[in-house]
Order: C-alpha cells, then sequence, then structure tokens
C-alpha cells in the first residue's frame, strides 16, 4: 500500500534505431547490462542516447538486496575474457564516456571480482584511449587491497553507492554495512579519485535525514551525489513508502548545491548512471 498521494513517475518509451544499435551490440557481445538486469526505467532514453552501463562478473549477485532485482544465487561466472569483450563493445558503439558495474561477488574470497575489474578498466582504456570510464563498483567487503586493485586502475570516476539514509540501511540491504559503505568512499577520496555516490528516496527516510545524509557524503569530499525515487521492481521487493514530489527532488538539488558538491543529480527517475556522460563533461571541465 502507498503511503503518500502522489503518483507514480511516468516512464517514457522511445524504441528507436538507436536503442536498437545499442541493443544488438550488448547481445552479440554476450555482455550483460544493469540497465536490463536491475529493470531500470531509463533503459529506453539511455539507449536511445547510445548510452548504457555495462556489468561484469556475470548476472547473478550472491547478495539479496530488498530493492535490486537482479537475480541472486550462486555464480556460474567463469569467462577470462570478458574484460576484452567489454572493451570492443565500447569500441564498436564509439563511446566518449562509459559506466561500468558489477553484481557482488562475495564468493570470490581472494579479491571478490578486484582483478576482472582492473583487468577490464585497463583493457578499454587502452583500446579506447578517448573514452572516459566510470566505475560503479560493490564495496568488496571492504578488502583494502581489492580496492586498491581497482583504484590502481584509475578510473576517471569511481562511485559506490550507499543506497539510502543510515537509519534504514539494514533493513534495505541486509547484507552490507553503512559504515563500510562510507569507508570505501573514503579510500577513493584519499586515493585521489573524483568519487560518486547515491541514494534512493521513498523508502520510509525523512527529509531531514537526506539532508543529514548529504552533509555527511560532502563533508567526506564527494563531487558527485545522485537522488532517485525507489520503485518496487516486483511485489517480492520493498514496498514504497512515499512517492516523492518533484518540487522536493528540486529542493535536495538546490540544497546538495549550497553545501558544496559540485554536481547533484535529483529528480523521480534518476539512477546512479543516469545522464552519466554529461556528469563527466561537467566535472572535467570543472576540474580543467
Amino acid at each position: 500500500m502507498i503511503r503518500a498521494g502522489l503518483h507514480k513517475p511516468k516512464i517514457n518509451i522511445t524504441i528507436d534505431e538507436n536503442y536498437k544499435s545499442v541493443k544488438s551490440m550488448v547481445e552479440k557481445s554476450y555482455l550483460n547490462t544493469v540497465c536490463a538486469e536491475a529493470r531500470c526505467p531509463n533503459i529506453y532514453e539511455c539507449w536511445s542516447r547510445k548510452t548504457a552501463t555495462l556489468m561484469i562478473l556475470g548476472d547473478t549477485c550472491t547478495r539479496g538486496c530488498g530493492f535490486c532485482s537482479i537475480k541472486t544465487g550462486r555464480p556460474t561466472w567463469d569467462d577470462p575474457l570478458e574484460p576484452y569483450r567489454v572493451a570492443q563493445a565500447v569500441q564498436k558503439m564509439q563511446l566518449r564516456h562509459v559506466v561500468i558495474t558489477s553484481v557482488d561477488r562475495d564468493d570470490l574470497k581472494d579479491d571478490y571480482g578486484s582483478t576482472i575489474w582492473a583487468q577490464t578498466i585497463n583493457t578499454t582504456r587502452k583500446l579506447n584511449p578517448k573514452c572516459t570510464i566510470e566505475v560503479l563498483t560493490p564495496d568488496f567487503k571492504g578488502d583494502k587491497k581489492a580496492l586498491k586493485t581497482v583504484f590502481d586502475s584509475k578510473p576517471d570516476i569511481f562511485s559506490h553507492n550507499v543506497e539510502c539514509v543510515e537509519r534504514i540501511s539494514k533493513g534495505v540491504r541486509a547484507q552490507a554495512s553503512w559504515q563500510r559503505s562510507l569507508d570505501v568512499l573514503k579510500e577513493s577520496i584519499e586515493y585521489g579519485l573524483r568519487t560518486k555516490t547515491g541514494i534512493m528516496v521513498g523508502l520510509g527516510e525523512t527529509e531531514q535525514e537526506v539532508k543529514d545524509t548529504m552533509v555527511q557524503i560532502v563533508d567526506l569530499g564527494v563531487q558527485i551525489f545522485t537522488i532517485g525515487q525507489y520503485l518496487q521492481p516486483t511485489r517480492k521487493h520493498l514496498k514504497v513508502e512515499k512517492y516523492v514530489s518533484k518540487e522536493k527532488f528540486e529542493e535536495y538539488k538546490v540544497f546538495g548545491k549550497s553545501i558544496g558538491f559540485k554536481i547533484v543529480e535529483s529528480g523521480p527517475l534518476v539512477r546512479s548512471s543516469y545522464r552519466a556522460d554529461e556528469q563527466a563533461r561537467t566535472i572535467f571541465s570543472n576540474n580543467e
């Protein structure tokens, strides 16, 4: 039952030649995308703009977060050539900016998948020297060696989502840790990487908790912050507690800019990778 009188945001569906081209490229390259696996509401817009978030390390996650529709179970992925296929797909799509993400691989005890992460970043950069690379990583269980493996490949933007405000975090992602996510962001910033994170709203948080979270995050040194409406992917997932108004999203954006974020992307359909190419161009030009 929805506990607010506001309407669910509407999704524009556009299936044009660009959308078909990206869909075909993803399928022919045997790649996974978070766009499809997580049922992202922006898939039609983003693929029509010839942008996609490529997902490595398989399509099965070892965690079962209450908000996420990506398949949970025991992964069977074994594909050492995946970094090359990702790099080739980026080359064929002629991308200027690419976002790469992955499922959680807590089963890979040696490195939590960080070696494949680094190989993917390095190979993508080698084949696409003019393409900037943004990564949206899991927390690697907070393993500093795994994090350094990814950091040493020097992605242009490092992103890891805290997902929600601290008070409700354990109920939203039981196998993660709010403090561990903050530590991951802090490690990235101390390494010297441009760093990004984001949250969902509509899960039972208060307006003040959202603003307090933004202050806590910006104080770490995070430059890019995203806020989007949580949408329940299936009946098995967490219910939407509230649909936040467009005016409130705009208020959060204004507040975020006032406290020091370089970029705040805030809106009902905003997701962590939404218009990431535009964010990248902005952040790079501001840092020149």
